[in-house]
């Protein structure tokens, strides 16, 4: 499994959908929006990593580890 940044799992908390593809769509959807370089980054970065895996690799992602640090 995909080791993630705090940023990343939380970028990915505010963006989840109820399954791998309607997160992407909901990122795909926000990034235009987002006016921070680095934030979109973030986001870039998560779509080329969610498109690489598969719906079992995302549904094992912790998301509760986004709040622990």
């Amino acid at each position: 499994m995909k080791d993630f940044t705090v940023e990343e799992l939380n970028f990915l908390c505010i963006l989840r959908g109820i399954d791998r593809k309607d997160t992407i769509s909901n990122i795909v959807e926000a990034t235009p929006y987002i006016a921070d370089e680095n934030v979109r980054k973030i986001g870039e970065r998560l779509l080329v990593t969610l498109e690489a895996m598969t719906d079992a690799e995302y549904n094992d992602i912790s998301f509760d580890e986004a709040f622990e640090e």
